[in-house]
């Protein structure tokens, strides 16, 4: 009889057992399918290359129109590091959809937003709303840039930076009007192949003679200047007077030259700033480039102060490089309704050279001693209010940062750094231009202990919890 107990309890445990086991592989099935089902992930990449930025989130949350993303691919050939940010849109705002569209199968559709004889190859993104709409080539959603043999590379992901740049156009069918400079030998947006990364980040641009014009036009957001070789004359120094008294924005990038600027310096003074005539030197080797033998005329400034205009720059960690620049004061008599805010500055053991024949790779008696301010921003404010409702201005102190740079090409952060200027400029300060995001896959680096510590867990640790585990359940068994 105690034999017969014991096996029916025996077997009653066991059954108990296999119901308990199967209950738990029943509850973790269905917990897989609902997990399945709901649109949840975590972003763990260093760079946060599928998450959005608060800029793409601030203008998803005041949507007021409906808009549709087009993703011209056939369905299961999609990138999944694009798909996986364009979902982020789609799920973000209710008035945001977005759609997956096959290209050979709806070209009425592609049609309707190509213009006349444009290809629209496979993988490219259409932003719509309304009449307006925007098309991404599948090539604009990537970085590229150049290897030390000529041959393009996939660097980073534009994905956001473009879409948000589209949608931020579609759903406001604004276009900021940039007007060039010309009469001065200044360098022109299609000399630094400029032209079309401003026109994608919506901007329209016109050339501007005021020697002809006799005033800045009304529709002009931002008044454009890189490195004039001349001076204004006295009828176009007072036509930008009268430009930047009724709130125009301004951006002027001056080089390292010879001539005097006398008018361009007093227009400059008028709003708490000059430029010190002299070049940069920087001897900090962190913010040199040994691919340029650590030449001293050529640096990696920092950003001193949070600022719309640099901030996405220093959370991407990218740098801007300079070369041949000047330094930038502030005057000693100064209007208070001037804000100034430095944007670019060098090290403390750099310095300003002013004596240009004195050949010293070392500080000498006449140099000024850094750091040195190489960029600023200007916002004018209302006297009664502080908002800055005013001119705007943004002096950099250097000609040539968009050039191309011999074994570089051209710097994606100084054209980053020139974009973003723009749409302080124009007053997007909410749809200020959003940084790519490099692929770059940097190697986990560990010190001794760490290394010590990881293969203690992985050798001792886990097998003792294991085998104290495994004791544990063998002893309340044989008492069972």
């Amino acid at each position: 009889m105690k034999d017969i107990l014991k096996l029916n309890f025996k077997a009653r445990h066991a059954g108990i057992a296999a119901m308990t086991n199967i209950a738990v592989l029943l509850v973790l099935i269905v917990l897989n399918l609902i997990v399945q089902e709901i649109p949840a992930s975590w972003d763990m990449t260093r760079k946060k290359l599928f998450s959005l930025t608060e800029q793409s989130k601030a203008l998803l949350e005041n949507m007021e129109q409906e808009a549709v993303i087009y993703l011209l691919e056939k369905p299961g050939m999609e990138s999944k590091e694009i798909l996986e940010v364009l979902e982020k849109y789609d799920h973000a705002s209710r008035m945001l959809r977005l759609e997956i569209i096959d290209p050979d199968r709806n070209p009425a559709l592609i049609s309707r937003y190509a213009e006349d004889g444009q290809e629209v190859p496979s993988g490219s993104v259409i932003v719509a709303s309304g009449n307006y709409s925007r098309i991404i080539d599948r090539m604009d959603l990537y970085s590229i840039s150049q290897d030390q043999q000529g041959r393009p590379q996939i660097v980073g992901m534009t994905v956001e930076q473009r879409v948000s740049s589209a949608l931020s156009y579609v759903i406001s069918g604004r276009e900021p009007g940039i007007y060039e400079l010309e009469g001065h030998n200044e360098y022109r947006l299609a000399d630094l192949n400029l032209a079309d990364a401003v026109n994608k980040a919506n901007y329209r641009t016109k050339s501007l003679n005021l020697m002809k014009t006799g005033k800045v036009p009304s529709d002009a957001d931002v008044l454009l200047i890189i490195a004039p070789e001349r001076d204004l004359s006295d009828f176009e120094a007072k036509a930008l007077e009268e430009y930047l008294a009724e709130g125009g924005s301004l951006f002027l990038a001056m080089g390292l030259s010879k001539e005097p600027f006398p008018l361009f310096n007093k227009l400059l003074i008028s709003y708490n700033i000059s430029l010190k005539k002299g070049v940069v030197m920087e001897t900090n080797t962190n913010r040199l480039l040994p691919g340029m033998g650590n030449n001293p005329f050529f640096f990696a400034p920092y950003y001193p102060e949070e600022n719309p205009i640099t901030d996405s720059l220093k959370e991407n960690s990218l740098d801007v490089f300079l070369f041949s620049v000047m330094g930038i004061d502030e005057t000693e008599m100064q209007k208070q309704n001037m804000k100034v805010l430095p944007l670019l500055s060098t090290s403390n053991s750099s310095w300003l050279r002013t004596d240009m024949e004195q050949t010293s790779e070392t500080r000498v008696g006449s140099d000024i001693p850094g750091p040195v301010i190489t960029a600023v921003s200007v916002a004018e404010t209302n006297r009664d209010t502080g908002k800055e409702d005013g001119a705007r201005l943004i002096l950099l102190a250097t000609g040539d940062f968009l050039s191309s740079v011999p074994g570089m090409g051209q710097v994606k952060a100084n054209v980053e750094l020139f974009l973003n200027s723009l749409n302080w400029l124009s007053d997007q300060e909410d749809v200020i231009n959003i940084s790519s995001k490099s692929l770059f896959r940097l190697p986990l680096r560990i010190n001794a202990l760490q290394a010590w510590i990881y293969a203690a867990i992985a050798i001792l640790l886990i097998p003792l919890l294991i085998i104290i585990c495994g004791t544990f359940v063998s002893l309340r068994r044989k008492n069972l």
